[in-house]
């Protein structure tokens, strides 16, 4: 005769790997790009009385090169000035691949006198460099405002923000002295998103910060505690120095608040407790079981980190998914013999 054994097991129906996008199985990685757009106008140089930091941003731009370590990034390099045809070097981050790339920056001539052609080359990595099948990183160094056409500058910025979110593009103006402010001054006016303002030649210093997509709170078995966050930093990316402090906020939502500033820990995470708008039970009765409600954080630097040894920290603006999971536990039944 043979006996059976029932053992109940409970599930939760949740499955972490499966469900959300943020985790390692289901999100997507993509391959990143590095595009320099490099401003080699005679002012770079000392023309006309400019400060001559030529070198400087030379040197500056190999060692951030030579600092890449995935063999899979593209970098590209488009020295600019004001001319019809831009160059474009393209390379991959390989020992030679950087070696050669390098040379070629550290050899580059030019002794014509333009003025300065910002919207170009902007627009030269938009329709013949970027692409949905990487993460593009764009670096536009210059010592100078655009003397070209402000007007087509400003409608080049003006679109730059739906092209940046289709195409996942993240860009840097990197002001190498102070003439070029102005361009620093219309980014903010117009509140152009991923598109950040860098003061200085240090190039090889900027770090940039990439939050995870998604982080899920289980409403049933994890009420109450923290929510971690983790970042990465770009390749190459220097240590932060400690004490690096990240402005936490969440959209309106009916369910909870976080407004919070927190500490960005040595393993690159931030750590914070959301403040519920009602009990335990009363959002458990409120959310749906059948699908999870996701509420939209941002992360930007504390007030303050604008100053060293912060000031060339950047969070690169995405938002991540807080995903609110209220699916109950059922019991399996199956059999042992």
């Amino acid at each position: 005769m043979k006996h059976f054994k029932f053992a109940y097991l409970a599930v939760s129906f949740w499955v972490g790997v499966l469900l959300f996008p943020g985790t390692l199985l289901a999100q997507q990685v993509k391959d990143v790009r590095l595009t320099y757009l490099w401003d080699v106008t005679l002012s770079m140089k000392g023309y006309n009385g400019s400060p001559d930091i030529y070198e400087k941003v030379v040197n500056a731009m190999s060692k951030d090169i030579d600092a890449v370590t995935n063999e899979r990034t593209e970098i590209v390099v488009v020295p600019f000035q004001d001319t019809e045809k831009l160059d474009e070097w393209r390379y991959p981050a390989t020992p030679e691949g950087k070696s050669a790339l390098i040379k070629r920056i550290k050899d580059y001539k030019n002794d014509k006198v333009t003025n300065t052609n910002i919207s170009a080359p902007i627009l030269h990595s938009i329709d013949k460099i970027f692409s949905t099948d990487r993460i593009d990183i764009m670096k536009l160094m210059t010592d100078g405002d655009d003397n070209v056409d402000k007007k087509k500058l400003e409608r080049v910025l003006d679109s730059w923000c739906k092209m940046a979110k289709e195409k996942d593009v993240f860009g840097y103006y990197i002001m190498l002295t102070d003439a070029a402010r102005k361009g620093e001054v219309l980014i903010q006016e117009k509140e152009i998103c991923r598109f950040e303002t860098i003061h200085g030649i240090d190039i090889d210093a900027i770090v940039s910060l990439k939050p995870q997509k998604s982080v899920a709170h289980n409403l049933r078995d994890g009420f109450g505690n923290d929510v971690v966050v983790k970042f990465s930093p770009n390749d190459g990316a220097g240590r932060i120095p400690e004490g690096f402090k990240v402005l936490v906020r969440s959209e309106d939502n009916p369910y909870l608040d976080v407004n919070a500033v927190v500490d960005l820990d040595a393993d690159y995470t931030v750590r914070f407790k959301p403040e519920f708008k009602m009990s335990q039970d009363e959002l458990k009765d409120s959310l749906p079981v059948d699908r999870n409600e996701s509420i939209s954080l941002k992360f930007i630097p504390a007030v303050g980190m604008d100053k060293s040894p912060y000031s060339l920290i950047r969070i690169l603006d995405v938002p991540v998914n807080m995903i609110l999971v209220n699916k109950p536990e059922k019991t399996m039944r199956f059999y042992v013999r």
